[in-house]
Parts: structure tokens; C-alpha cells; sequence
């Protein structure tokens, strides 16, 4: 359907976010997933998605000041918002009525163009941090798997995935895909969890490949 593009989501509802998540990847399209407008003005300003789509009523900073704080900034790639109230405000691309209309969607992901991929400068204060967050990572989905929460587990490996693949770890942010998808997908059975059980293994000996370093 849709060409492979990177699609940055705001939404508060964690329910909502899963549905939009599994719905843009039923597209062919890379997801992040992020919960308030604070958020989403700094995954918005890595300059790594082709479009956003973005709630209007969130936490801490909704849509709209979030979209209007991105404009002032520069910013000047798609923002579409989703809205359950009737909306006119300037600065969006589009505005989509909830519930949302994936054909809708769909069609105007085809429409926007893919845009320019700004190189991330990374330094060692920032690689540092990325690891104290996969180490922190490592240990709340070790917590999940002793407790078969699916859920948190998939959430887990969704974050890990944008992550890894940032700090060049491709072939665990690879993996961290496919299991946030498995998790999504397939029942919880001894299968599948013996299966998170290596992907555990996996994400631990990378942590400690870098305190080897």
C-alpha cells in the first residue's frame, strides 16, 4: 500500500497508540511512538520522520503547541493532527476526525513526499546515557518477562528498537522489531517466551559488550 517512510506518533492513549502503531506498520511504514507534546518536539527536531501525526488534547504540551512550537523552530515537514472536536487551525497539513480513517491516512501518506534524513551527531555524553537507558531497559524487561506482561515487553522492545538503530546497533534494533511484533501478535505461550528469553540474553551481552570497551 504505502511506500516504506518513517511516522512519528503523539497520542496519550495508550490503547489508541497501539492501534495507530499496528495500523501505520500494516503500511509498510517505520513507527515512534511518544505520549506528550514535550516529546514530540524533540523526536520532531532529530529530523528523522517523514511526516507526524499528532493528538490534539495531550499532557504536559498538547498538539497545538506543540505544532505551533515546531513551526516558530523552523520546522517545515507534514503535521497532521487527529481530533475528535471540530478543528480549524492554522499550521497542520490536515486535520483528521477521530476515530481515524486508516484509508484516509493511507492516502495521504502516499501523497507526502520522503524527506531528506538529518545525520544525528552523536557524542560520548549522549552514547553514555544510551546505555544507562538500555541497562535500565534490560532490567524492566527482565521485571515483564517474570511477569508474562506482554504488554509492558512490547513496549520495551519498541523503544529499544529506535534506540539501537540511532547508536548502531542494527542488528539488535533488528531483532527488538521483530519481537515487538511477535509479542504483538502471537498468544503468550512457552514458544514465545522462551523466545523473549534469548532476545533478553541478547540485549544483556549488549550492555556488557560496551562496559568491556
Amino acid at each position: 500500500m504505502t511506500s516504506s517512510k518513517q511516522i512519528l506518533i503523539a497520542e496519550d492513549d495508550s490503547f489508541l497508540l497501539s492501534l495507530l502503531e499496528l495500523q501505520c506498520s500494516s503500511m509498510n511504514m517505520q513507527t515512534c511512538c511518544v505520549e506528550n507534546g514535550e516529546q514530540l518536539i524533540a523526536e520532531a527536531l532529530s529530523y528523522q520522520y517523514d511526516i507526524i501525526l499528532t493528538d490534539i488534547q495531550m499532557p504536559l504540551c498538547d498538539g497545538i503547541q506543540a505544532m505551533q512550537i515546531l513551526r516558530r523552530l523552523g520546522y517545515d515537514r507534514p503535521i497532521f493532527a487527529m481530533s475528535a472536536d471540530s478543528l480549524d487551525c492554522a499550521g497542520f497539513d490536515c486535520i483528521l476526525q477521530k476515530p481515524v480513517d486508516i484509508d484516509q491516512l493511507a492516502g495521504l501518506c502516499d501523497q507526502t513526499p520522503q524527506q531528506h534524513k538529518v545525520q544525528l551527531q552523536i557524542n560520548s555524553e549522549l552514547t553514555d546515557l544510551f546505555y544507562q537507558n538500555l541497562a535500565q531497559l534490560s532490567q524492566d524487561f527482565t521485571t515483564a518477562l517474570q511477569q508474562q506482561d506482554v504488554t509492558t515487553m512490547r513496549q520495551i522492545c519498541h523503544k529499544i528498537k529506535g534506540g539501537a538503530a540511532s547508536f548502531g546497533h542494527m542488528n539488535l534494533s533488528q531483532l527488538a522489531d521483530r519481537m515487538q511484533h511477535r509479542l504483538a501478535n502471537d498468544s503468550p505461550d512457552n514458544t514465545l517466551f522462551q523466545e523473549s528469553r534469548q532476545f533478553l540474553l541478547i540485549l544483556q551481552q549488549s550492555g556488557a559488550d560496551n562496559e568491556a570497551t
